[in-house]
């Protein structure tokens, strides 16, 4: 079987997605997730039907990353920012700089 890594940079802005699992959903319809290597649980607005084990996908953007340290800080769409490993990240969209109307 083959493996191969691909190196993966990563740059402020890049949208993120990261793989979640329901701990526990509360009464008022939250639920609170574990997310892989963030140790503590996040609290986000559940699907109607989601269970405890159920996995959540959250989105999110780069706000800060800490090379040494092998961290990204993600800014998730619910809301929050969250400090994770690089290897947290279930995919990744980049992020495409416009260029300026005046270059050429």
């Amino acid at each position: 079987m083959l493996h191969y890594s691909v190196p993966r940079e990563f740059e402020i802005g890049d949208e993120v997605a990261l793989t979640s699992a329901v701990i526990t959903v509360l009464p008022s319809g939250r639920a609170r997730v574990s997310i892989p290597s963030y140790d503590h649980p996040y609290p986000v607005d559940a699907p109607p039907k989601a269970r405890a084990g159920d996995k959540l996908v959250l989105v999110g953007d780069i706000i800060r990353i800490d090379r040494e340290a092998n961290k990204l800080t993600v800014r998730i769409d619910c809301g929050g920012v969250i400090t994770i490993d690089k290897s947290a990240i279930a995919r990744l969209r980049k992020h495409r700089q416009r260029s300026r109307p005046d270059a050429h």
